[in-house]
């Protein structure tokens, strides 16, 4: 049955929320995959939805979408107010995108630079014999398994499943894991709307170029 209501709850890093429905006594349950509106999602939008009962577990929503746009009235006709539920789905303003594009462009200009004093530091450890090959190994399994976890979690978010905490993504970025993950980030184009996300994500980055800094470094303070 299609029904009309707005999103009220958005939980990113599980991927659903719930819409409040004027038809539907009970909040109604939504998953990523079924959303076909504007992104980053955001409580307060007006949608259009399917409604389902899977048994015992309360309304579903599927086919989520933006109501459409008010029909346009004729020459000489009267205006119409527009209503509040069209301007909630009037989307982002220009304003707001430019900001979160900047935003993003600071991110991949810190990250770019935090990926290059990271390959200086690994080259200049090789150079020194600071890095013996088990640990070379090691770094490339974290960072094979780092992009697992991130299309896992892709996936997860599209398709379904039990989500794995957040914090292993967080742990494998913090362990050397995060060039890995900034690439998949962008290839799987997937939590880079996150600001939260984001930011630990550059704080994990940072701890780690800071301890591959020490680890390198330390033999001078050593006397080495």
């Amino acid at each position: 049955m299609k029904k009309q209501g707005t999103i009220v709850h958005w939980d990113a890093e599980r991927a659903s929320g719930f819409i409040r429905s004027p038809d539907t006594a009970a909040e109604v349950y939504f998953h990523l995959r079924d959303y076909e509106g504007p992104h980053p999602i955001a409580p307060g939008t007006s949608v259009v939805y399917e409604e389902i009962v899977i048994g015992g577990k309360g309304p579903r929503a599927l086919s989520i979408k933006l109501p459409p746009p008010p029909p346009l009235r004729e020459a000489g006709a009267p205006a119409q107010p527009a209503s509040e539920p069209v301007l909630a789905a009037a989307g982002v303003s220009k304003a707001q995108r430019w900001r979160e594009a900047r935003a993003q462009r600071r991110q991949t200009q810190v990250a770019l630079g935090l990926l290059g004093g990271w390959l200086l530091l690994w080259l200049i450890g090789i150079g020194f014999g600071r890095f013996p090959w088990v640990v070379l190994t090691g770094v490339v399994l974290v960072n094979i398994a780092t992009f697992f976890l991130y299309w896992r979690d892709q996936h997860v978010m599209t398709e379904g499943g039990a989500p794995w905490p957040i914090e292993h993504l967080h742990a494998a970025a913090a362990l050397g894991g995060w060039p890995a993950a900034w690439l998949a980030q962008r290839s799987l184009q997937h939590r880079l709307d996150e600001k939260r996300f984001q930011q630990t994500f550059i704080a994990c980055a940072a701890f780690n170029v800071l301890a591959l800094l020490a680890w390198v470094t330390w033999p001078l303070f050593a006397g080495g």
